[in-house]
């Protein structure tokens, strides 16, 4: 699954509880998109087509997303913010992209060390993203996680 990909998601299905509720990200939560890494190289992809991508800084075209995602980690990787270090295609494990993609089929077996790690990661995300300190709707939204 492509970053951008991941990012859509979390747009699509988180986004909606937090802008319903009139709730703004605190600056340190991970979901934010201006801490995303890959923020400006994905908001420079453009895609014209099923087999048609082109990148939005020097205008070469691709005919798949891997493609122009190797393009920018050869051409472009100056451009990556890593003053924070995150990327939010790290945070699908807690956030369950995977099952929300109709292509790719959930594994049989439950690995109980990877669980634990998600469920961590949903706990951290949704204490610094939704503090139950900061109000009703900080509260619904950390209740949302879940």
């Amino acid at each position: 699954m492509t970053l951008l990909v991941k990012h859509s998601l979390f747009m699509q299905y988180l986004m909606p509880f937090v802008e319903k509720e009139k709730y703004e990200l605190p600056s340190k939560c991970r979901l934010r998109p201006e801490n995303d890494m890959f923020r400006e190289q994905e908001q420079h992809k453009i895609h014209f087509d099923v087999n048609e991508w082109r990148c939005g800084f020097c205008k070469k075209s691709f005919r798949a997303e891997k493609f122009i995602d190797q393009h920018f980690a050869n051409r472009h990787s100056n451009l990556l913010d890593n003053s924070q270090g995150r990327c939010l295609a790290d945070l699908c494990g807690a956030l369950h992209c995977d099952l929300t993609m109709e292509f790719k089929k959930p594994k049989s077996k439950c690995n109980a060390a990877a669980a634990a790690r998600n469920r961590h990661l949903c706990e951290s995300l949704a204490d610094s993203c939704f503090p139950v300190n900061q109000g009703h709707s900080a509260s619904r939204l950390h209740g949302e996680c879940w």
